[in-house]
C-alpha cells in the first residue's frame, strides 16, 4: 500500500505517494488529462529503465533529453525546452513529467513555473537525494557561472511520486551522498531518525533490506513537508534545511561543479557547521564526537582547499548572505537547531580547518 505524506500549503497542497508504480501513475494522469504532456528525462536515466519507458510509448507523450550534469542547469536549457512546447502546441492546461534527479526536477520545474506563467509539474525522482528533499518544496532554478540556482522561482509540483525500484540501478557512490541529506535531517529535526542512520548505514548502503529505504525516505519526506508547509518561501523556518550547504554549494562551486557530487560537498560543508556549532554554539562534546563520527561513515574524494579566500568569494554569493552579514544554520544538540547571525566570514574560513 502507498504510503501518503501531505504538504498543506492551503490551495497549493500537494501529496508525496511513495511505493506508487512510476509507469502506472503515468499511465492514470495521462487518462486523467486531455492536455498535452511532456517527459523530461535524461538519457542514461531512459535507457537504464527503457523497459518501464517503453510501457509510455503508446501515450503519446512527448519526451525531452536533457544534459548530464550542473552544466546542464543552463537558462539556455529552459528555453529549448520552452521552444520546444510552444512549437508543439503547448499551453496553460499542459503538465510536464520531471523522471530523474535533482538536475532533471530544478530544470522542469522552473519550466513548469515560467511557461505560459505557471504549468503543472509533476515529480517523479529516480536518485534518494531528489526523493528526500529536491523534489519536496517547490524550489526551482538553473545556475549561473558564479553559483548554483542564482535563477529561479519557488513553484510547487502538482504531485511527488516515489518509485523506490528506481534506486536498483543508483550508483553506490551517489546513494552514499544522498545519505547526506538524510543524516542532516536527522542532525538538524529528529535524533532518532539520526541514530537509526549511523546503526543500519552499512546494511542500507548495500540495499539489503527494502524497508530500510523506505522508513528512511518515509520519514525525511515528512521533516521536509512540515518545515515547508510552515515556511514555504523560506522567510526563517525554512532555512533550517540549509545546514551545511553554505559551505556546501561553496565548495562545490570552488572545484567548478565538477570533482564532488551534490551530497559529499555537503558533508563538508556539515563539518565545518559542527565545528561552528561546537565553537559558537555550546555544542557539547559528546554530540559534537557523534555528530563527526557519523559524518566519517561517508565514502568522500579527498579534496584539499588551497585558496581559502577564493573559497570564501563564494560564500558571499550565498541566497543567504545580506548586507554583509550571512545567516548560518548550527546545532545546539542533534536534533535541534538554531540560526545563528553572529557567524563572521572568518569564522567560516576557520571552520575549513576540519577539512
Amino acid at each position: 500500500m502507498d504510503k501518503i505524506v501531505k504538504v498543506d500549503l492551503g490551495k497549493d497542497s500537494y501529496n508525496i505517494s511513495i511505493g506508487n508504480s512510476f509507469v502506472d501513475a503515468i499511465k492514470s494522469k495521462v487518462e486523467e488529462s486531455n492536455s498535452k504532456c511532456i517527459l523530461i528525462t535524461q538519457k542514461a536515466i531512459y535507457d537504464a529503465f527503457e523497459n518501464k519507458f517503453s510501457e509510455l510509448e503508446s501515450l503519446g507523450i512527448d519526451i525531452h533529453f536533457i544534459g548530464e550534469g550542473e552544466d546542464a542547469k543552463s537558462i539556455d536549457t529552459a528555453i529549448t525546452i520552452c521552444d520546444k512546447m510552444s512549437s508543439l502546441g503547448y499551453d496553460r492546461s499542459s503538465t510536464i513529467f520531471a523522471v530523474g534527479g535533482g538536475v532533471v526536477g530544478d530544470v522542469s520545474g522552473f519550466v513548469a513555473s515560467i511557461f505560459m506563467r505557471g504549468i503543472n509539474h509533476i515529480q517523479f525522482p529516480t536518485t534518494l537525494l531528489a526523493m528526500i528533499d529536491s523534489a519536496i518544496g517547490g524550489k526551482t532554478g538553473v545556475n549561473l557561472k558564479n553559483g548554483k540556482n542564482l535563477i529561479g522561482r519557488i513553484h510547487q509540483p502538482s504531485e511527488v511520486i516515489i518509485d523506490t525500484s528506481f534506486l536498483s540501478t543508483l550508483p553506490k557512490r551517489e546513494l552514499n551522498a544522498s545519505l547526506a541529506e538524510a543524516i542532516k535531517y536527522g542532525l538538524i529535526y529528529d535524533r532518532n531518525l539520526f541514530d537509526y542512520l549511523v546503526n543500519n548505514f552499512h546494511d542500507i548502503l548495500e540495499l539489503k533490506d527494502d524497508t530500510m529505504l523506505e522508513k528512511i525516505i518515509l520519514r525525511s519526506c515528512e521533516i521536509k513537508g512540515e518545515v515547508v508547509s510552515q515556511d514555504v518561501n523560506e522567510n526563517e523556518l525554512r532555512m533550517i534545511l540549509n545546514f551545511g550547504h553554505t559551505v556546501g554549494h561553496a565548495i562545490e562551486a570552488y572545484f567548478d561543479y565538477k570533482k564532488l557530487l551534490h551530497g559529499e560537498a555537503i558533508v563538508h560543508g556539515m563539518k565545518c557547521a559542527l565545528y561552528l556549532s561546537n565553537k559558537i554554539n555550546n555544542l557539547n562534546e559528546s554530540d559534537y564526537n557523534a555528530a563527526i563520527d557519523a559524518l566519517s561513515l561517508f565514502a568522500l574524494p579527498p579534496i584539499v582547499i588551497e585558496d581559502k579566500d577564493r573559497l570564501i568569494d563564494f560564500v558571499k554569493r550565498d541566497k543567504k548572505f545580506k548586507e554583509s552579514q550571512i545567516r548560518f544554520v548550527l546545532i545546539p544538540q542533534i536534533g535541534n537547531v538554531t540560526i545563528s547571525k553572529e557567524i563572521t566570514l572568518e569564522d567560516i574560513k576557520e571552520s575549513l580547518s576540519v577539512l
